[in-house]
Formats: structure tokens, C-alpha cells, sequence
């Protein structure tokens, strides 16, 4: 069978199967943290260099900094300092949180989650549900279909989201352009039921290409304690540029949104060249793309959050806030989303 009938074929199976329409959820909130430690381009080109091979790559990527995490700052502290900052601005106590989903793939500890970790320095409720989600690129997308999938049965009033990571802390300090590249976040997504509001979801994978991008040494089956990051470049940039307008095209037909209709797109910050070139592909107009990647760089699972809030004066004047979210990476695994912020507060970054 050929290799381009048989990718149609699995986008076909996932647009029968992998649909989803979610009801009575509403995102209250959402808040991000980073770092205060900044990584910058200049820290790495020499001086009077012109055609330095970074500086190109810098172009291409189109990231100029990003917020490196210390080694006492973890994936854990960032969201904490998040949830911390969505409790307080809706006034919620602790005792009203229902559950507690975490995404991440650059944990405290394997063992145990950083959802019961959070549960302990939230003061959370024993009835309090909590659970890791092992997702990089992709996780946002997924850890908000998880969610709000559970909370559809009423008796999950309201739930935190959290998503993040600290890839810096996997990327081999000699491997300057991708300290250029890979930034530090963690965020907070507060939800509650709600009469109104609707979300359009398709998810799938694509394991083949789990090797391309993967942190070798960090588990059992490696037998060593060195996490070390890579990532074949141009399978991950093949694999997006192929995949991720068909996923946006589904989406938009299965919501029957209309491209013009929708007020912002927000993909994952993988690199800047790669979603222009999507965004060509779809046909989606230069302004309507939102990006964060200059400031803070591929910030991983939490790049979506940390672009929402990057762009919270954008989305917040604008009359329709209506925006498609996605994902798409490590796994490989994509997801996209159609979503509301209407009634969102969308809070400012905080650096810690």
C-alpha cells in the first residue's frame, strides 16, 4: 500500500472516530508562569558575527529569547504559582475544587504524580480527584478534551487544568540552538459547569513517529537517570507541515466554523517558519495567527496557554472570541480544538 494512501486512510478513521463534541464546560480562567532566568540570542552569537549559523536559525524559528528555569525551579513550581493565581482571581476556595488534571512530561518525580503533590500544597479536598497525564507538544489540547469530558457529569463543579514543562532542563548545554528554542512555562486553566458554551475537539496519533522526538535515558526501558533530548528536525517539521492543515480542515468542517468567522488561531509554538507555512496551507490570514515564540520560545505543552496570555489584550478587545487551538508533536500526537474565551479571564504572566 503507498505511503500517502495510507495516511488518508488514518486521518479518515480519525475523523469518524476521534470527534467530539463537548457541553456545559466553561474556561473561567487561565494564568501562566515562567521563570525570571531569561535566555537571550545575544548570550550565544559572537560578536560581530553576521552569518552565524544561530542567527539564521533564529530567523527560521523566529525566537529571540525565552525564561530557562533554574535548577531549584521545577515543572510543579511554575503551575503552582499559576493555580495559585487563578484561585485568588476567582475567589474559589480550596475546599471547591472538584479535580485536578496534570500535564506534563518533565515531572518532579515518576512516582508519585504531580497532581497528589499539588493536592498537598493546595490544601485540596480528600473527595478531590487527581491525575498525571504523560503529554508534551499535544497536552494542552488533550488535557482540555480530559477534562472537560469528566466534568460533563455535573458532579464536577469546577476543575484545574495544569499544564507544563521545563525542556530546557533535558537539552545539552552544548546544543545552542535548541536552548535558543525550548523555554520553560507552566499554567492554570480554572473550568466550571455552565449552561452555555460548547467545544469541538478532534485528537489522534501518529506512533510511528514516536522516535523523532523523545527523551532518550529518562526511563526504564534506557536504565539510566540522564534525560537527553532530540529531535529529528526535519521529520517532526515533515510530519506538521503534512498533517496539521488536514487536522484544521476537519475541525473546521466538523464545527462547521467558517475560517473567516473565527477570531484567532493558536498552534502550539513549534517553530515560526513551520506555522506560517501551515497557516499559507489553510488559508488563514497573517493577523488572525498568534504567537508567543519570540518572547518565550517552544515552551512545550504550555506554548497555547502561554501564547493566550502572551496575546490577552488582543483576544480580550476584540467583540468575537472565538479561536482554534492546537497541538501537534512528541508522540507523535495532535489535537486541535474549537473554543470560547468569552468569558475568560485571561491573566497576565507572571515570572517567579
Amino acid at each position: 500500500m503507498d505511503y500517502r494512501y495510507r495516511v488518508s486512510c488514518r486521518w479518515r478513521i480519525s475523523a469518524l472516530n476521534m470527534n467530539s463534541v463537548l457541553k456545559n464546560v466553561s474556561i473561567k480562567a487561565i494564568s501562566v508562569s515562567v521563570p525570571k532566568k531569561k535566555f537571550t540570542l545575544k548570550q550565544i552569537v559572537k560578536k560581530g558575527a553576521k552569518n552565524n549559523k544561530i542567527i539564521n536559525s533564529s530567523k527560521m524559528l523566529g525566537v529571540k529569547q525565552n525564561y530557562t528555569s533554574s535548577p531549584n525551579i521545577t515543572t510543579l513550581d511554575l503551575c503552582y504559582d499559576a493555580a495559585k493565581d487563578v484561585i485568588k482571581n476567582l475567589k474559589w476556595k480550596s475546599s471547591d475544587v472538584d479535580i485536578v488534571v496534570f500535564v506534563t512530561q518533565t515531572p518532579d518525580y515518576l512516582m508519585p504524580s504531580c497532581s497528589n503533590i499539588m493536592h498537598e500544597k493546595l490544601g485540596l479536598k480528600n473527595e478531590c480527584i487527581c491525575y498525571d497525564i504523560n503529554l508534551g507538544c499535544s497536552g494542552y489540547v488533550y488535557g482540555l478534551w480530559n477534562i472537560s469530558s469528566i466534568m460533563q457529569d455535573k458532579k464536577f463543579k469546577r476543575g484545574l487544568l495544569l499544564v507544563g514543562d521545563t525542556i530546557s532542563k533535558t537539552v545539552n548545554n552544548k546544543d545552542k540552538i535548541n536552548k535558543l528554542l525550548f523555554g520553560d512555562s507552566g499554567s492554570a486553566t480554572a473550568l466550571t459547569n455552565a449552561k452555555c458554551g460548547k467545544m469541538h475537539f478532534i485528537l489522534g496519533s501518529q506512533g510511528k513517529g514516536y522516535k523523532n522526538l523523545i527523551l532518550k535515558k529518562s526511563g526504564f526501558r534506557d536504565q539510566k537517570n540522564n534525560p537527553e533530548f532530540f529531535m529529528n528536525g526535519k521529520e517532526v517539521f515533515y510530519f506538521a507541515i503534512k498533517n496539521v492543515p488536514k487536522l484544521i480542515k476537519s475541525l473546521l468542517k466538523f464545527s462547521k466554523a467558517k475560517i473567516d468567522k473565527m477570531n484567532y488561531f493558536i498552534f502550539h509554538q513549534a517553530n515560526k517558519f513551520m506555522l506560517e507555512k501551515i497557516a499559507d496551507n489553510i488559508g488563514i490570514k497573517s493577523d488572525k495567527m498568534l504567537f508567543s515564540i519570540e518572547n518565550y520560545g517552544n515552551t512545550s505543552s504550555s506554548s497555547i496557554p502561554t501564547t493566550i496570555c502572551h496575546e490577552r489584550d488582543k483576544i480580550l478587545n476584540s467583540n468575537n472570541q472565538d479561536i482554534i487551538i492546537a497541538g501537534f508533536g512528541a508522540g507523535f500526537s495532535f489535537g486541535a480544538a474549537k473554543i470560547s474565551l468569552l468569558k475568560t479571564k485571561i491573566l497576565k504572566i507572571k515570572k517567579i
